[in-house]
């Protein structure tokens, strides 16, 4: 059951979220690099390190697709594969000064949105948007598991 003004909280969220699509499509097109690659970047830039195989599970694609995106991200320069010490066969994923750039011009923009918007008190929007995302984290994980419930 909805209350009322719900329809507008929601309005307002798919807004953000066509603009924050809006936003990564323009990088996207400046920068050569796919949406989703975006997402690698950034993946990549918080951990310090990923392997293909993490950068998989997180965006949820296949060991082939991830492999075709890291060839194609080392070739433009913006990642570079390194020996993973812990697995002979494998590698471990690290930006290079490119892609560091890249993450960080995509971060100064929700910096500079984010603080437009936070204006003198970033404390209440930070909190916001951490029980926002907490929300919808568990969200996900009830859905998936009454998913796996009903499966059974």
């Amino acid at each position: 059951m909805t209350g009322a003004g719900d329809d507008e909280l929601v309005a307002a969220f798919d807004a953000v979220v066509r603009a924050q699509a809006t936003l990564a499509a323009e990088l996207s097109a400046r920068t050569g690099v796919h949406e989703r690659a975006l997402q690698a970047l950034t993946l990549i830039s918080d951990t310090g390190y990923s392997t293909p195989t993490e950068v998989a599970g997180y965006l949820r694609l296949t060991s082939g697709a991830v492999t075709n995106m890291v060839d194609r991200l080392t070739t433009a320069g913006l990642i570079e594969r390194l020996p993973n010490p812990a697995d002979r066969r494998g590698s471990l994923l690290r930006l290079t000064d490119a892609g560091t750039e890249v993450v960080a011009d995509l971060r100064r923009r929700y910096t500079d949105a984010l603080r437009a918007v936070a204006g003198e008190d970033p404390g209440t929007l930070q909190a916001t948007l951490a029980g926002l995302a907490n929300a919808l984290l568990e969200s996900a994980v009830a859905s998936h598991t009454t998913a796996q419930d009903g499966a059974e």
